[in-house]
């Protein structure tokens, strides 16, 4: 024994029970210790796979949302040209029609002022000949000496006599 005490390369007892603690103690692990956490890291190998794929997925929902709703913004500009095209021709129809009634009532103002001074200037016309042949005989009266009553008294009976 001396020469086992003395050699450390020749295996005592020791190293058996050393062996057999150290061998015990790693299936104690590999029976305990691992499957919890090779548990959570293939739980998270799944989550990030999952998020991947959320990821994934909520990029494509978004491409399709960005679409629809660039095409929706296309189609309410559209929408919006052409209610303002409408509005605008409508306008131009009332604005149109507004010109057509003060031109038509401007004509008629024009056509009822047109009578109203013809209407006048015939009677300042009738009212003017009256006053001319008035003051043609007082002027012709004045002009011979005479008294323009008997100037009314000869041309009544040489009106008569024509």
């Amino acid at each position: 024994m001396t020469l086992a005490a003395e050699n450390f390369l020749l295996p005592n007892g020791t190293f058996f029970v050393v062996l057999l603690i150290f061998v015990i103690l790693l299936l104690v692990i590999r029976k305990f210790v691992v499957p919890p956490i090779q548990q959570v890291l293939e739980e998270r190998d799944e989550m990030i796979h999952r998020t991947a794929e959320d990821n994934r997925t909520a990029a494509a929902e978004f491409e399709d949302a960005d679409v629809q709703f660039r095409s929706l913004l296309k189609e309410a500009r559209g929408e919006a040209t052409a209610k303002r095209d409408e509005a605008r021709a409508e306008g131009r129809e009332q604005l149109n029609e507004m010109k057509q009634r003060a031109t038509a009532e401007a004509d008629a103002a024009l056509q009822s002022t047109s009578s109203e001074l013809a209407a006048q200037g015939e009677q300042a016309a009738s009212t003017a000949a009256a006053d001319v042949d008035t003051l043609a005989k007082t002027l012709a009266a004045r002009v011979l000496g005479v008294d323009s009553a008997t100037l009314s008294d000869t041309r009544s009976t040489s009106g008569a006599v024509n």
